[in-house]
Parts: structure tokens; C-alpha cells; sequence
């Protein structure tokens, strides 16, 4: 994919977040792509990394945003979202973004 389409579809794509990430600023610390399941859906899913299960089972807790509100605040990610779906990646130690093989997504 050339540069400007991969710009246009970081724009108009959209991905969901926890309000962790999205509205209260907390890094990206764990993502991962699964398959699509609305229009403009880009299959990522951006979370902190220490939310708690409790956190997680509540759907108040998530919203769909734009793929570029998450990289405007995230940029060490934008290299990631050319991976594909069944992709998962968290933030080790180092502040390197390392592939996570053992994550399996939920039905």
C-alpha cells in the first residue's frame, strides 16, 4: 500500500478503545486486530494494558474513535497497523512494542 492510502485509511478507519486509552490519555500499552464487525472498522482494538477483567467486561468502558486520534497520541503504534487480523502486540519493558504469540481472541 502506497503512503497516501495507507494515510486515507488511517483516517477514515475507525477502532475501539478503552476510555482508559481514548478519553482519559493513558499510553497504549496492549492492541490487537481481529476481524472487522462495523463499516469503517479497522479490526483494532487499543487498550492500556493494566485495565482489570471488571474494567474489560463493561461496554460503558469502550468507544469507536478514528485511527489517527489514536496515533496523534500513540505514534510508536503506526508501524504496527499493517499487521494482520489475529495480530496482537503489548509494550514490553524497554518501551519496544514486542508480538504477543500465546493471545488468542475471544469469541
Amino acid at each position: 500500500m502506497n503512503l497516501f492510502a495507507q494515510a486515507l485509511s488511517v483516517a477514515l478507519d475507525r477502532c475501539i478503545a478503552t476510555k482508559a486509552v481514548s478519553e482519559e490519555g493513558g499510553p497504549v500499552g496492549f492492541l490487537y486486530r481481529e476481524e472487522p464487525v462495523f463499516e469503517h472498522d479497522s479490526g483494532w482494538r487499543f487498550f492500556c494494558g493494566d485495565e482489570t477483567d471488571e474494567y474489560t467486561d463493561n461496554p460503558d468502558n469502550f468507544t469507536v474513535l478514528s485511527m489517527s486520534d489514536i496515533t496523534k497520541n500513540n505514534p510508536d503504534i503506526v508501524p504496527l497497523l499493517t499487521q494482520p487480523a489475529g495480530s496482537a502486540w503489548e509494550l514490553a519493558e524497554d518501551g519496544s512494542f514486542q508480538a504477543v504469540s500465546d493471545w488468542q481472541p475471544q469469541d
